[in-house]
Order: C-alpha cells, then sequence, then structure tokens
C-alpha cells in the first residue's frame, strides 16, 4: 500500500529526520582510522536514546545492532563489529530513526583517509545517480523514471546495480510501497503523487551484480567478486513540484 501522508504525519516524519541528521553529523565527525565499528554503534544508540527517539533497525526482524555499517565489499545491512577502522576503507552508515511512531531512513557513505582514488570513484557514481534520481521526482512522474535514472549513471561511470534490493516507501512504516529498484524503464510504475515519502537508494557494484548473503551472520550483503561496493540514500517528500530532500545535503 502506498501511504499518501497527512500533514501531521509530514511533521513527525521531518522530526525524525531532523534526528537522523544530529546522529549523520556525528558519525561524520567520529568516523576516523582505528575507531571501532561497535563503538560508533553505541555512540549512536546513546545520542538517538538522549533526543527521545529509536534506532528503528534495532531488533528489525532480529536485526542485533542499532544501524547498518557495512565496509568495501560489504553492499548492505553491515552488523557493526569489533572492527577498526583502516586507511582507504569505504564505510555506509545506514539509519532508521523512530520518533513518535514515525520514521527517517537514509544512507551516506565515507571514504576514509584516501590513499587510493579507486574508492572516491565507486563513491561520486553513487552519490551522484542518487542526485540525478531525485532531480526526476514530481508528481507526474513514474516510479521507473527514478530506477532509469540510478541505473544509467551506473553505467555512465562504468559500475553495475544490484537487481534484488532498492528504496522504497516510508514514513508510517519502515518499509511501504512503492519499492523503488535501481534498474527499470522510462514511464513505468507507480505514479509519483504528492505527499509521498520515498526512500531513494542507489547500491553500486563492480564488474558485476552477483553477491552473497555472509553465512555467519545471516544479513551482510557483500559483492561476490570482494571488489568495492557503495550505497547512498536520501528520503525525500514529493510535493507539488518536485520534491523536498528531508535528510539534507552532504
Amino acid at each position: 500500500m502506498i501511504y499518501i501522508k497527512s500533514t501531521e504525519e509530514i511533521h513527525l516524519i521531518k522530526s525524525a529526520a531532523k534526528i537522523w541528521k544530529k546522529a549523520r553529523d556525528m558519525l561524520i565527525n567520529n568516523t576516523k582510522v582505528g575507531v571501532n565499528l561497535n563503538a560508533l554503534d553505541q555512540q549512536v544508540a546513546d545520542l538517538v536514546d538522549s533526543l527521545g527517539a529509536s534506532c528503528s533497525f534495532y531488533q528489525y526482524n532480529g536485526f542485533p545492532k542499532h544501524l547498518c555499517i557495512s565496509v568495501n565489499d560489504e553492499l548492505i545491512h553491515g552488523i557493526p563489529r569489533n572492527y577498526f577502522i583502516k586507511p582507504n576503507d569505504l564505510i555506509t552508515f545506514d539509519l532508521g530513526i523512530t520518533y513518535q511512531n514515525h520514521i527517517c531512513d537514509a544512507a551516506f557513505t565515507i571514504h576514509v583517509s584516501p590513499t587510493s582514488d579507486v574508492p572516491f570513484k565507486i563513491n561520486l557514481a553513487t552519490k551522484t545517480a542518487l542526485m540525478e534520481a531525485i532531480k526526476v521526482i514530481k508528481p507526474g512522474n513514474h516510479v521507473g523514471d527514478i530506477s532509469h535514472t540510478i541505473m544509467s549513471i551506473a553505467q555512465m561511470h562504468g559500475f553495475t546495480v544490484i537487481k534484488d534490493y532498492g528504496g522504497h516507501g516510508c514514513g508510517n512504516y519502515l518499509h511501504e510501497d512503492p519499492m523503488i529498484l535501481n534498474y527499470g524503464k522510462p514511464h513505468t510504475g507507480p505514479l509519483i503523487t504528492k505527499g509521498m515519502t520515498l526512500c531513494i537508494e542507489p547500491m553500486l557494484m563492480t564488474d558485476n551484480d552477483e553477491y552473497f548473503i555472509d553465512p555467519i551472520d545471516h544479513w551482510t550483503v557483500k559483492s561476490k567478486n570482494h571488489k568495492l561496493t557503495c550505497q547512498w540514500e536520501h528520503m525525500v517528500l514529493v510535493t507539488e513540484h518536485g520534491c523536498e530532500i528531508l535528510t539534507g545535503e552532504l
């Protein structure tokens, strides 16, 4: 079901987004070489709790941590662990915030202390795909227009997109319709309508789209060739003539 949000629902989702941005800023400031991923997870949990909200992913379908932290060949759903950040790591933080039963969900990627431009290229391509896709979000266009834009930008930069995961509606629940895949045809799929709140999340891979789910933690999605992957995600509100990015700019 696609939920068209009321004024009150939009207000609460925006409140959740403000807390998400505070957590994002803290992660940006604290993500450095030598920092432990478990420590970052706990810092986010403590901050979010102090602001009267909760981390949406915690215990969601049994997920054991407060946010997803995916490193290098880990595309999505990485579980924070006893790993110390190294130079040149490409780290994606995916965080959901629940505030008064309404949700903000978004992700961003940090290239830590670069020693190579290879991670920079996929990071830039993924963020570019996100921002270009957001430009086509307006009433009268279709979800397929978003999907096609992401796919086109990824291919233009020499990368592939994962086929089995994508963006989604969000706000009243963590995952709502419509599903927003990272590939598709223009002018297809559900019509974009004022009042939708959507999570747009390009997920790029290197050389091919083959992946596996870690057999030990049963969550982390990794590239089968163990080459670099990247995810970015913004949450947007569809407005009368376009959309508003609720999770700010980076």
